[in-house]
């Protein structure tokens, strides 16, 4: 039924490329896009307002792919459930703690936050590292 469901999803999001309007990405974005995605296109661009009354948007790729930027296009968020974050978009020293760390783990998120980056692995924990990429906290 899952498969299904995700099926049913892909083809709407595909219908809906048509209608997406590229032009309302930041310049930078694309590039960013265009950079780590590079098989991917955009069907999706929501904007919205964060918790703190900052504007910001969200892309979703073809491949059920989100990413969050703020409005000066720095990427804020990059979620990728199915098969991970592309690994050249994760600073060397975070991957390597979480390949000896965690070993069977993919990460499905990739945040920059002010203390630095948070991360999400495959079985749901949260790991926390500073700005210069040394482990802080792992979180349930």
């Amino acid at each position: 039924m899952k498969k299904r469901l995700y099926i049913v999803m892909l083809w709407c999001l595909t219908l809906l490329l048509a209608a997406c309007d590229d032009t309302k990405i930041p310049a930078r974005s694309q590039a960013f896009i265009n950079q780590f995605f590079p098989e991917s296109s955009v069907v999706i661009v929501e904007m919205e307002e964060d918790g703190d009354g900052m504007d910001e948007f969200e892309v979703w790729l073809n491949d059920g792919t989100k990413i969050d930027f703020d409005m000066q296009g720095e990427w804020k968020t990059v979620a990728r459930k199915k098969t991970g974050v592309p690994l050249s978009l994760i600073p060397q020293q975070i991957r390597s703690f979480v390949k000896a760390k965690y070993p069977s783990n993919v990460i499905t998120k990739f945040s920059r936050k002010d203390y630095g980056y948070k991360l999400e692995l495959s079985d749901d924990m949260d790991l926390r590292f500073n700005k210069q990429y040394q482990f802080m906290e792992e979180v349930d």
